[in-house]
């Protein structure tokens, strides 16, 4: 806004000689600070112009000081999931006869528990990597289907034989009283199919055959998953490089205020064909996990997705729940050992770059501007390298 100076036309020529000059415009000093955003922080920009023999401009005033500290810095991706019970565990029916009961939907069936009865006498579940494929009885060949029977026997408590792969009278034995425990004719020989073998405990889902219908040899007669949930990433191929087998993660799950740790347990190795295939059973005798393949197409019509299966390290700090999205935090990237600031600490200079103000130790000591290298932004904090900069200096935080 402009005015004219009421006084003008009174002054004489030898008053206005006596003014002082108008500063040229070259000389004017110019400080300007704008806030930008840099990787979700605010960092101050200086922008200065002045001319040669112009006095130093004055440094932003800072609210706060912080050190530079040296640690591991680590950039984050966070993918959805959803948390379920997704691992199908398979397992056909081997007897004939009449479904009389089956567990409920829901319900965990564990080594030595019921899935379901043929004409009143129980199937029972043991654990196991090798699929029931022959009676067991006395005299019967050496085999690692034995020695899965016996070391299921001793788990239950019923012991008097080595375990090894022989059938031996004391397998026998042990057999005839686990028998008169289930209600079952006290043979010391078990049928196929009175036993399936699974590598942990099941869930139970919706029964093929309800109470009343035939049972059919190689069918199954009861749905059943793991019993642990598990949570399922569809990644696309590009998000797949983020979590390999092994790699630890972070599932963030409704209701819970800290996150959960997780291990990535499988990753499709189909991609594309929709579904879900791969191992049904597979580990050692005693646990483990399926492969978990499958894969797809994106929904959205997007990137090829395959399936990743993320086992979590607490089932109970799933609560209740059985069917929820949750998020996965996984590392992206990670720096060793490197210098870091706030990124609030960042000047974006005139000549190009960035720098930080160095805060003088004393009252003696003026602030200083140091030019810094900038690398990985993550958490709030940026690398930084240059000279002069060295761990444990305070650099300002610029009030805005």
């Amino acid at each position: 806004m402009t005015g004219t100076d009421p006084g003008a036309g009174t002054r004489t020529a030898s008053e206005a000689d006596d003014l002082p000059p108008r500063p040229r415009r070259a000389r004017r000093l110019i400080i300007s600070c704008v806030v930008v955003l840099t990787a979700g922080a605010a960092a101050v920009v200086v922008v200065r112009d002045r001319a040669d023999g112009a006095p130093p401009p004055k440094l932003p005033p800072t609210a706060a000081t912080a050190p530079v500290t040296r640690g591991d810095l680590t950039a984050k991706e966070t993918l959805d999931g959803t948390l379920e019970y997704a691992d199908e565990v398979y397992l056909p029916n081997r007897l004939t006869g009449t479904v009389t009961w089956t567990a409920r939907p829901g319900a965990t069936v564990s080594r030595g528990g019921v899935l379901y009865r043929i004409d009143e006498k129980p199937v029972v579940l043991l654990y196991g990597r090798i699929p029931a494929y022959r009676a067991f009885a006395p005299g019967m060949a050496d085999g690692g289907d034995v020695r899965q029977l016996e070391k299921n026997l001793a788990a239950l408590g019923y012991t008097g034989f080595t375990v090894d792969e022989t059938y031996t009278d004391g397998t026998a034995y042990a057999v005839r009283r686990w028998q008169r425990a289930l209600g079952l004719p006290r043979t010391g020989q078990l049928e196929l199919g009175r036993v399936l073998f699974a590598m942990q405990s099941v869930r139970a889902g919706e029964a093929d055959r309800k109470p009343g219908d035939e049972a059919q040899n190689g069918s199954p007669v009861l749905d059943t998953t793991k019993a642990e949930r598990t949570v399922t990433v569809k990644a696309t191929m590009s998000q797949q490089r983020l979590l390999p087998v092994g790699k630890k993660v972070t599932v963030t799950i409704p209701g819970r205020d800290k996150p959960v740790a997780g291990k990535v347990a499988s990753v499709g190795t189909v991609v594309g064909g929709g579904g879900d295939g791969g191992d049904k059973n597979g580990g050692d005798d005693d646990g483990g996990g399926d492969n978990g393949q499958g894969g797809g197409q994106n929904p959205q019509g997007g990137d090829r997705t395959v399936t990743v299966r993320i086992a979590l390290a607490d089932q109970k700090a799933a609560g209740a729940l059985t069917y929820s999205p949750v998020r996965v935090e996984t590392e992206n990237e990670r720096h060793r050992d490197v210098l870091s600031v706030p990124v609030a600490a960042l000047l974006a200079l005139r000549e190009g770059g960035y720098g930080v103000q160095v805060v003088g130790d004393g009252p003696g000591e003026p602030d200083r501007i140091l030019p810094v290298t900038t690398g990985l932004f993550s958490g709030g904090r940026v690398e930084v390298s240059g000279a002069g900069i060295t761990e444990g200096l305070k650099v300002g935080t610029p009030a805005l």
